[in-house]
């Protein structure tokens, strides 16, 4: 096996969500015994990618809410839930000191990080020595499959290598065969991810390739590196890089008057709408690949509405309803464990979340709840769709927004499923 809101640059106090008292009785008559489930979350508040920490927060702190709700509607009085935030400012040394803070505070399972660079650092350095089952919203890095982490690591993300022939089509198509496509990226788990991987799937589809061009990410200018990539102007760029680093880079690009957005494709999540920090002749018109989640279905819907009606930030973010799941999952596998501690927690999560089992959303909770308490089998679905973990913690099968920039907001053009 593998796999409300608080604004600001520093941890937030503990959250108490109280399921109130004690003595649920199981189907067979036993008396369930109380626990706490501790959930810490690595946000990232400040740095490259600050621009999702908040919305990423809330969605957790609401499944938790909502959880809390259904543990009362339920009559299960012997369950108490806590959620607690840290900034790890994008940085995988942030990441390894926020995880181990929450951890020595009790948490008992870890969602985060963002980034795959971090969320790596911290299952080597904190979750897997301490046996905390981690749960990674946003990590395509194909380095997770293989982790060393000893089935404590599971990721709400597809792999690179899913997503890596997608965005090579996609470019295939939109710029025809024999074009010139230069890549660049930053020098971390991302960008050494996911580029040599989409350069052998670019040339086998007739394109010829530039680069990849890895840059330091923590570099203080990108004149030089701007100038590689633009070199002998390129008929398009795919530049892989997370929001406040790509606007430095972006700025360094534009000044070479020989870049703009609608010659650009990227990965990953980006924000939903340019942010005010990144040139928007840099980012309109680009295209790219994202995983994406379920659209139009009950759920989703659901969770906008709940979402945007309460209090925080209301702007949504490129997959934050992850953080929704992932807390979702780690409740419901603490359930099922009837345990708070995390080597008993992360038996559960693939039972809770992969079939077989029976199918519920957040939606019907509250008998998923009830169906756990008496032993039985479930398949939580998530807002974003199914889990379905296997036995490396990755998803064993995704949706791919393919989407654009267009008057500075990011509109979806179309979804492409794929399986393993």
């Amino acid at each position: 096996m593998r796999r409300n809101l608080v604004k600001g640059a520093a941890v937030a106090a503990f959250v108490t969500l109280l399921a109130a008292v004690a003595g649920s009785t199981s189907a067979s008559g036993a008396q369930q015994a109380g626990f706490t489930l501790r959930i810490g979350v690595v946000v990232p508040f400040t740095g490259a990618s600050a621009v999702f920490g908040p919305a990423y927060a809330k969605a957790a702190g609401l499944a938790v809410q909502q959880a809390n709700k259904a543990l009362k509607q339920a009559g299960i009085r012997d369950v108490k839930l806590q959620i607690e935030y840290a900034d790890d400012g994008t940085t995988p040394e942030g990441g390894v000191n926020a995880a181990r803070k929450l951890i020595s505070k009790g948490a008992n399972c870890i969602l985060g990080a963002l980034t795959s660079a971090s969320s790596i650092a911290i299952a080597q350095a904190a979750t897997v020595p301490a046996r905390v089952p981690q749960i990674g919203p946003n990590n395509s890095s194909p380095a997770l499959t293989t982790l060393a982490d000893n089935g404590y690591y599971f990721r709400l993300m597809p792999s690179d290598v899913l997503q890596a022939p997608i965005l090579a089509r996609v470019i295939r198509d939109e710029l025809g065969a024999g074009k010139t496509v230069s890549l660049a990226g930053r020098n971390d788990a991302f960008g050494t991810g996911l580029l040599p991987l989409l350069k052998t799937r670019l040339e086998r589809l007739g394109m010829n390739v530039r680069g990849p061009l890895l840059y330091d990410p923590t570099a203080a200018s990108y004149n030089s590196e701007a100038d590689e990539i633009v070199k002998g102007n390129p008929d398009a760029y795919v530049v892989l890089d997370f929001p406040a680093n790509y606007a430095k880079v972006a700025a360094a690009l534009l000044r070479t008057g020989r870049f703009s957005g609608d010659k650009l494709f990227v990965a990953g999540g980006w924000p939903a709408t340019i942010p005010s920090f990144i040139p928007a002749q840099a980012l309109e018109g680009a295209r790219g690949t994202s995983a994406g989640s379920l659209t139009g279905t009950k759920a989703a819907e659901a969770f906008h509405q709940l979402y945007t009606t309460t209090p925080g930030t209301k702007d949504r973010q490129t997959l934050e309803l992850n953080n929704f799941d992932g807390a979702m999952i780690c409740i419901l596998a603490a359930l099922a464990a009837n345990s708070g501690k995390g080597s008993e927690i992360v038996k559960q999560i693939p039972r809770v979340s992969t079939a077989p089992g029976k199918v519920f959303t957040f939606l019907n909770l509250v008998n998923g709840i009830k169906w756990i308490r008496e032993g039985r089998d479930v398949n939580y679905e998530g807002v974003g769709g199914p889990a379905g973990f296997d036995r490396n913690g990755d998803l064993k099968a995704a949706v791919y927004n393919v989407f654009t920039y267009k008057d500075g907001k990011q509109q979806v053009l179309r979804q492409i499923r794929v399986k393993k």
